[in-house]
């Protein structure tokens, strides 16, 4: 049973991930920016797919989720997710560029 205490807390928490997500939000659009800048110099899908890279940075991730107490299959799973989006991104922004 749910008390009202329980109730009080769960909303202190609630508040607490608002605004880390406020935080969050802002980087992941600022590392979309970069991704756009990035893809500019790319020259085909392959490039731009760079599955060796993704590789990389899904490491990356993993250890930093490591390294702060997080689970790293969440993180990876984040990242994979995060990764293929920006990669959609980036090439309906390299045709655009070419048409």
């Amino acid at each position: 049973m749910t008390t009202d205490n329980d109730v009080a807390h769960i909303a202190e928490l609630r508040d607490v991930i608002d605004r880390l997500d406020e935080q969050i939000v802002p980087l992941l659009a600022e590392r979309t920016r970069a991704v756009s800048r990035v893809a500019a110099y790319k020259r085909d899908a392959e490039g731009v797919r760079a599955q060796g890279r993704a590789d990389a940075v899904v490491a990356r991730a993993r250890n930093l989720a490591e390294q702060n107490g997080m689970p790293p299959d969440i993180i990876e799973a984040v990242y994979r997710t995060l990764i293929s989006e920006l990669t959609s991104f980036e090439l309906a922004e390299m045709h655009k560029a070419k048409a």
